[in-house]
Formats: C-alpha cells, sequence, structure tokens
C-alpha cells in the first residue's frame, strides 16, 4: 500500500499548475503574471492562527465569513477582522479578499438587496471594513440565488462593490464563488455579471453528498461511466458548463479543490444510499487520513473514478477523498486547460503537526517552502509555459 505522507500543505505542495496570464478585458483586474493560488481561510477556530499561515504557499487568501442581519447590519464572528492576517499577508506579498455570505446565505443576502436601507448599510459597513482592516478586496460567496430577483440583485451587489470600493481604495478586487451546476449555476448572470469580477471560483467539489439518492465521489476531473445517474458530475463537465454554455473566458475561472473527503455508508460505489444507515465519517478533513489509514483503512485507486478512497474490512462505509496524486492530477489538467487558477477550501484541514511542508523535490520527501508562483513554474516545468501563452 501506498504511503500517505501526513504533512501539511502536502495537497498544495504537490498541485501542478500555471495559468493564463492574459489580462482581463472587463472588470478593474488584477492581471496576474503568476498562476492564482488562492486558499480559503477559516475564521472559526481551526488550529491555524494567522501566524502559523505559510503565506509563501498561496497568491490570494479569502477570510471566510462576513455575515448580516436583514438590516444589513454585518455579522463578523471568530478572528474576522484580522488586521494580523493581511499585515502578514501583505508582508509576503500575498493578498486578502473578505468573503461575504457562505453556506446558506442566500435568503439573508436576498433579503438584503431587495430592501435599499439595508442594502445601502451592508455595501457601506464591508467597504468600511475593507479599508479599516487593509483588505484587498471582497469575494461574494451567495449560496444561493433562486431567482430572476436574486441574480439581478447579485449583479446589482458586485457593480456596487467595484464602484464603492474603486472610489475609496483603487486596485481593490471584486471575485465570487459559484457552484458546478446549472440548477444553480442558472442564476449567476454570466453576461451581465462575470465582466465585474476580477476572477471566479467554481467550486468544483460536493459532486455527491447526503443529500443526494446514491453514493459517488466527492471530486474527480473526468465523469466516471459506472455513475449512470450523474454523467456530468466532474470537474471536466462543470468546467465546460461556464466556459461553452456560459461564455465565461477560461482566464477567469479557477478550479476548487477540497482538502477533505465524505463518507458513505454503502458497499460499493453508486449503491444508493440508505438514509436510515449514517457512515461513521460523513465528513473527513485530509489531515484526518493517515490516522484512519493508521486504524486499518486501505487506500484504494478507483480507476473509473481517477480517484483514491478509504475502506475497512467489516465496515459498511466508504470513504472518497483527494490526496497528493489527485491533487497533482487536478492542478496539471487545469494548467493544460489554460484556467487562470486553483483555490482550496479550505486551507485548516490538510495543517498537520504545526506547519506546512512542502515535498519540493518531486518525490515525497518535505522540502523547503517556496514562492507560489515558484512552486507552480518548478513543479510544472515546461507546461507553465505551454499554460502561460496568450
Amino acid at each position: 500500500m501506498r504511503r500517505i505522507i501526513c504533512a501539511a500543505g502536502l495537497l498544495l505542495a504537490m498541485v501542478y499548475f500555471a495559468a493564463s496570464c492574459s489580462h482581463f478585458n472587463n472588470a478593474s483586474a488584477e492581471n496576474q503574471a503568476a498562476p492564482i493560488i488562492l486558499g480559503y481561510y477559516p475564521s472559526w477556530e481551526s488550529g491555524v492562527p494567522p501566524e502559523a499561515v505559510i503565506y509563501k504557499q498561496f497568491t490570494h487568501i479569502c477570510h471566510v465569513f462576513v455575515g448580516s442581519d436583514k438590516e444589513g447590519r454585518i455579522i463578523a464572528e471568530g478572528n474576522l477582522p484580522s488586521r494580523e492576517l493581511t499585515a502578514r499577508a501583505h508582508a509576503a506579498g500575498v493578498k486578502v479578499l473578505l468573503s461575504l455570505g457562505g453556506m446558506d446565505s442566500g435568503e439573508y443576502l436576498g433579503d438584503i438587496m431587495r430592501t435599499p436601507a439595508a442594502a445601502d448599510r451592508f455595501i457601506a459597513e464591508v467597504s468600511q471594513m475593507v479599508l479599516d482592516y487593509d483588505y484587498d478586496g471582497v469575494d461574494i460567496d451567495w449560496e444561493f440565488p433562486k431567482n430572476e430577483e436574486d441574480c439581478r440583485n447579485l449583479t446589482i451587489m458586485a457593480w456596487r462593490f467595484r464602484k464603492t470600493l474603486g472610489e475609496r481604495k483603487p486596485g481593490a478586487l471584486v471575485t465570487a464563488a459559484v457552484p458546478g451546476i446549472d440548477w444553480f449555476g442558472r442564476w449567476f448572470d454570466a453576461e451581465e455579471l462575470f465582466p465585474l469580477l476580477d476572477f471566479i471560483n467554481v467550486m468544483t467539489y460536493d459532486m455527491h453528498g447526503p443529500w443526494g439518492s446514491h453514493a459517488g465521489f466527492n471530486s474527480i476531473i473526468k465523469a466516471d461511466p459506472a455513475d449512470k445517474e450523474c454523467r456530468n458530475n466532474s470537474i471536466e463537465g462543470q468546467m465546460d458548463y461556464w466556459v461553452k454554455r456560459r461564455k465565461c473566458p477560461r482566464n477567469k475561472l479557477l478550479v476548487g479543490i477540497p482538502l477533505y473527503g465524505r463518507g458513505f455508508a454503502v458497499q460499493k460505489w453508486y449503491d444508493p444510499i440508505d438514509k436510515n444507515k449514517k457512515p461513521a465519517h460523513p465528513y473527513v478533513p485530509f489531515k484526518d487520513i493517515a490516522g484512519l489509514q493508521k486504524a486499518g483503512w486501505t487506500r484504494v485507486w478507483d480507476s473509473g473514478a481517477g480517484a483514491p478512497y478509504l475502506k475497512k474490512q467489516g465496515v459498511l462505509e466508504l470513504i472518497s477523498y483527494d490526496d497528493e496524486e489527485t491533487a497533482a492530477q487536478k492542478g496539471r489538467w487545469a494548467a493544460q486547460n489554460k484556467f487562470a487558477g486553483i483555490f482550496f477550501w479550505e486551507i485548516s484541514q490538510d495543517y498537520i503537526g504545526g506547519e506546512h511542508r512542502l515535498p519540493f523535490d518531486g518525490n515525497g520527501s518535505a522540502g523547503r517552502p517556496v514562492e507560489a508562483e515558484e512552486r507552480a513554474h518548478h513543479l510544472l516545468g515546461s507546461g507553465a509555459d505551454e499554460a502561460g501563452k496568450t
């Protein structure tokens, strides 16, 4: 059995990526000569305080999440906001965005934007927090608009942040997270919204979960022929949705890589989910994978899905997850397809032993930390130059 290396930053370090460096044509965009390597950083207690982050592994960090009440008064909990985070990141040449919304934020963001006074207050308070704590912009994570009114108001929100921050903090970024499927994606206006954004984070994960009818892999590059019900449930299919169907330029899109896995109480993949049977490990941070292996769980490679999973003799459960091999494949795929970058949700989940380490020599041994651009070009080799052509 192939040994899993217990190193923080393992997935990040093994990713092969270099992106197109062409200028964005619309938004007052950040014109990246280097690939974007973004990590979402949690505001809740995660065991990774700002002084522990290895900033040079990233080009950007999104600090999550600012919420709000229905009157537009912002709610910032945990370590939000953090001048220490922005100061340390800036010292390393890394930009930090303030992320808004998050899971189940659709209802209250919709309520805010339907009420002029609440919308005014929300835009003003978020913008002031960006200025007061020296964030480099905002990342809008509206999960999810559900109708034409929400769709229009999301575009208005992005336009207002672009205008307000642009006037008070020239060069400020406005970005957004989007789903990978049309069920929610239809309410993101690619024609009107996307030109306002510097880049767009496509959540290419959670392709299967307890909400579904059958078990499946959390995030795979190409659709598994065995998955009869979800033929387009793949990174390739979801990125094609935004590029080919919604006409979004590749050089604005980031591919999402999860630093966690999901367990299902089934004997084999794509079996129906029995709602009365709960897995012991419904959500598994990558940092817990090695511990499971020590406890008797075995890594198995599924050739159809092109992904690993864990199983244990006598236990009714399979755990889908990403490891260094699949993360490297995803980074390489993103580069070869000329996307703007990659992002990780979220960076405390592969923090092990109080440090990040990079297998810099390419054979799995830990090496010195390197800047994100150097890492991308070193690991990708000649592909970095090819991906960067415009």
